[in-house]
Formats: C-alpha cells, sequence, structure tokens
C-alpha cells in the first residue's frame, strides 16, 4: 500500500479494502489477540492549493481490559484527515489548516513512497481509550489473595500463640 501522496491526493485517488490486525506491530501490544482485520479507505482530496489524504478505518478490536486482564470488545471507527506539506515548503503556522491548534487536522510531509500502513496504524493508535476497561468487572483471579496467605496473616497467628 505504496502511494505517491501528492499525485495521488491531487488526483482525489481513492484506496480501500482490509487491515489484517496481525500486520501491525505496535497495535498487537495493547490488543487481546490480533484475530480479526479492520475496514480502511485512503482518498485524495484538494481544497485550493491544499492537498489532504482523508482516512477511514472501522471495525471490532478485542483490546486487554487494564482492571480484568480480560477481552473488551472496541467498536473502532475512526474518521480523520491529514494535510500533506511538500517536502522544503514551510510548514503551516500554528493557526491554521494543518497546524498544531488545529483539532481536524493534522500535517505530515508528502512523500513520493508513502507507506500508508504505518500511518493507519497510527491513527488506530490514537483513537485507541488510554486505559481500556470495562464498567464493571472483578480483578484477575490471581490478584484475588486470602488473608490466610497473606505473610502478615502468618505473623498476626504467631503474635497470638
Amino acid at each position: 500500500m505504496v502511494i505517491d501522496s501528492l499525485e495521488f491526493a491531487r488526483r482525489h485517488g481513492a484506496l480501500s479494502g482490509r487491515l489484517q490486525l496481525g500486520t501491525l506491530p505496535r497495535l498487537t501490544d495493547v490488543l487481546f489477540d490480533v484475530s480479526g482485520s479492520l475496514d480502511y479507505e485512503v482518498s485524495g482530496e484538494t481544497a485550493g492549493d491544499e492537498v489532504f489524504l482523508a482516512l477511514k478505518l472501522e471495525g471490532p478490536l478485542r483490546l486487554t481490559c487494564q482492571r480484568c486482564l480480560g477481552a473488551l470488545e472496541f467498536a473502532l471507527s475512526v474518521r480523520s484527515r491529514v494535510m500533506l506539506v511538500e517536502p522544503g515548503s514551510p510548514w503551516p503556522d500554528d493557526s491554521h489548516v494543518g497546524g498544531l491548534e488545529d483539532e481536524a487536522c493534522d500535517a505530515i510531509e508528502a512523500s513520493r513512497e508513502l507507506d500508508t500502513t504505518p500511518l493507519l496504524e497510527e491513527e488506530i493508535l490514537l483513537a485507541l481509550p488510554i486505559a481500556p476497561r470495562h464498567e464493571h468487572c472483578e480483578p484477575p483471579a490471581a490478584a484475588i489473595v486470602s488473608k490466610e496467605a497473606s505473610p502478615f496473616a502468618k505473623l498476626a497467628r504467631l503474635k497470638r500463640n
């Protein structure tokens, strides 16, 4: 999925398909399992002299609950827009489209050989909750320890004797 980003966007190109979760190495750390896939769409857009890539990702993910360490179903739905900046061109001002203060659009440097997979993976990671967890769940059974197994409980018994 390598594209010439500027040419692709200027021609209003479109690319879509399924992204296998097992092919995304940075995402595997936060997933409960890597089975499954996500649907993606990448399309080119222009607005005056500005050039953009519109990204869309959808599908179910199984994250690891940070409380019980079990599987947590998460419905991913991402729609974002990335402004392409030609190499050597000035970076957008903070308050303009693609600038640091623009919540709707980020800017990246355009490339003749842009691999879209890492770009899509980054968008997935940014859309995930910081600490995913079920609304109601119990800690893992291994973490539940009876009072008798506690070393302090044994000391208390010795002290009573």
